[in-house]
């Protein structure tokens, strides 16, 4: 049964008001039937994405709320990241479990409304609601708008490859759905400023690029298939968390790093996080990943996480 002691209403005001902390480009906040913002916001286009977290699925039962809403936030902008973007705003909605407390709606709310904040992209709109079914899933829904950061409209796309590139990667890759607090999918650093950095870096040398959501296997064939090439990986060269196998850098997924095909040798680091050539761009079937260096050279593509495999419960534990 819903708690008795709040109202979806009471949380409508209170959210209304934390909207009203915006930026002046925001002309009409949250609290009206749709949020404005000033053209100027946009410069030479609007990007779009949208992802969500489900509670019990993508982070466990008694997750932190707070937390919660701020890996919903955070993942939209690893997404804005890869497209070497520059977020502006958000929109959330959220299903709850009837049997949450208020409490729980409202600490939610603070990791949306935080989150976004703290990186130019204030929450300008959403919705709330409540379904009858006692324990069923929490959804929290993100979406967030963005433009280019490029003086002339550029975007990366996971289009562009071509033969002879070279496969980079930013950070460190597996573990982070480590159980017992030691993974970091939770609150991890979107790539944004790393992002821009590279574009502006490698220039027209940077020919595409994808955020690491759901494994280095499944997202390096992603990059692969969409330029209708092959790669090949070399073992050595992928940079792995302390403490793991390669196994874990290429099929847990949440690292939230960035991948991307070159032309030129890309810059050791970029703000400080480190950027690693792992392979190359081959001519080949289409989407094929190989990993090299191994006793047995071990074909990945197909390695990674999928909503559809019963690996998905590895999530919950984390």
């Amino acid at each position: 049964m819903t708690d008795p002691s709040w109202r979806e209403s009471d949380l409508h005001d209170r959210f209304r008001d934390h909207g009203l902390e915006v930026p002046d480009s925001v002309v009409i906040p949250s609290g009206d039937d749709m949020a404005m913002l000033r053209p100027e916001a946009f410069g030479d286009g609007i990007l779009i994405a949208a992802d969500q977290v489900v509670v019990g699925r993508h982070v466990v039962e008694d997750a932190d709320p707070e937390a919660i809403g701020r890996k919903a936030v955070l993942r939209n902008l690893s997404d804005v990241a890869a497209m070497a973007a520059r977020p502006v705003a958000t929109v959330a909605t959220a299903t709850l479990d009837p049997t949450r407390s208020r409490a729980w709606a409202e600490r939610l709310h603070a990791g949306l409304h935080r989150t976004a904040r703290e990186f130019e992209a204030p929450l300008v709109g959403g919705d709330l609601a409540i379904h009858d079914r006692p324990h069923g899933p929490t959804v929290v829904s993100v979406t967030i708008l963005a433009t280019p950061a490029n003086d002339d409209g550029r975007v990366l796309t996971r289009r562009g490859a071509k033969v002879g590139d070279l496969l980079a990667v930013t950070g460190r890759l597996g573990g982070s759905l480590e159980p017992g607090g030691g993974g970091r999918h939770l609150d991890f650093p979107p790539r944004v400023g790393v992002g821009i950095g590279l574009e502006k870096v490698l220039g027209a040398d940077l020919h595409a690029m994808i955020d690491l959501s759901d494994g280095l296997g499944l997202d390096a064939r992603r990059l692969a298939t969409a330029s209708e090439l092959a790669i090949r990986i070399d073992v050595d060269r992928v940079p792995i968390t302390q403490g793991k196998d390669w196994r874990a850098a290429v099929e847990d997924g949440e690292d939230y790093e960035l991948l991307f095909a070159t032309s030129a040798a890309p810059p050791s680091e970029i703000d400080g996080v480190p950027v690693t050539v792992i392979g190359e761009f081959i001519a080949g079937s289409h989407g094929r990943v190989d990993l090299l260096g191994l006793e047995h050279p071990q074909r990945i593509d197909g390695m990674g996480w999928d909503h559809t495999t019963p690996r998905s419960s590895g999530r919950e534990e984390s």
